[in-house]
């Protein structure tokens, strides 16, 4: 009995240790979260990133969340981008409740330099502006 007493006191003493890593983590997740949040300031706004890096168009989202994956700073949200033009294959609409734009975290500099928020009015026009070429292109493609 004695040693099972023993194996249940350092049993306690280990979770009491676990619980208390827990919450200082936990505290610490919590107050970066914040940071990054504060730091990058999109989280439920409308947002046009202008990054020649990955489309030569300006790219649009809605956030919804900000965070950290890996390495990386993932910005998501409702969004879309795209281009018309006379070239069948530098035309194209995409469109998605989980755009994303990410990038390295080393890189965090130079990308909030691309991000730039704007009125819902403004995002507005731009969706109505590409959706109207898409229109136009497909009906024109039907002729």
């Amino acid at each position: 009995m004695i040693m099972l007493e023993e194996i249940k006191k350092l049993q306690e003493e280990k979770d009491k240790a676990y619980d208390e890593f827990r919450k200082a983590y936990d505290q610490k997740c919590k107050e970066y979260n914040e940071k990054l949040l504060e730091l990058l300031p999109y989280q439920d706004k409308c947002v046009k990133i202008t990054d020649d890096t990955i489309y030569c168009v300006p790219q649009y989202i809605k956030v919804r969340e900000i965070f950290k994956h890996g390495d990386k700073i993932v910005i998501r949200g409702y969004g879309f981008t795209g281009e018309f033009t006379e070239y069948a294959d530098a035309t194209w609409f995409d469109w998605s409740y989980m755009t994303s734009y990410d990038f390295e975290i080393y890189q965090i500099e130079d990308k909030v330099k691309c991000i730039e928020i704007i009125g819902e009015l403004e995002f507005t026009d731009a969706f109505n502006e590409l959706l109207n070429k898409m229109k136009f292109n497909h009906l024109n493609t039907m002729i």
